[in-house]
């Protein structure tokens, strides 16, 4: 959105319960829903953000990561086609919206 040259992004951040994670590191286009036996898909990416710079915080008394690093290399993925990991959800009962970001560019 631009306003008088001023451009505003805007970021929704939820919390998602992820349950058994199934991992991939290639595209799979056909997979309309997580494989029999599990809650999500993990795209693993070639980087992630540095985890030495995670921050916690307290929602709904559970301690939560955020990760706040910069990317680094992932070397466990480093064939993987995916630059950043991806979390895939099926469900909507998966995710709740916990912020709305409005972001000045």
């Amino acid at each position: 959105m631009s306003c008088e040259g001023h451009y505003i992004g805007y970021m929704f951040l939820g919390e998602v319960a992820l349950g058994r994670e199934h991992h991939i590191t290639i595209d799979e286009p056909s997979l309309k829903q997580p494989p029999p036996g599990f809650d999500s898909v993990i795209a693993r990416g070639r980087t992630e953000p540095d985890p030495t710079q995670d921050t916690e915080v307290e929602l709904d008394g559970q301690r939560v990561a955020v990760p706040q690093g910069r990317p680094v290399p992932c070397p466990e993925f480093g064939s993987s086609t995916f630059s950043q990991s991806e979390y895939l959800i099926y469900q909507e009962s998966q995710c709740r919206l916990r912020y709305l970001l409005e972001v000045h560019l």
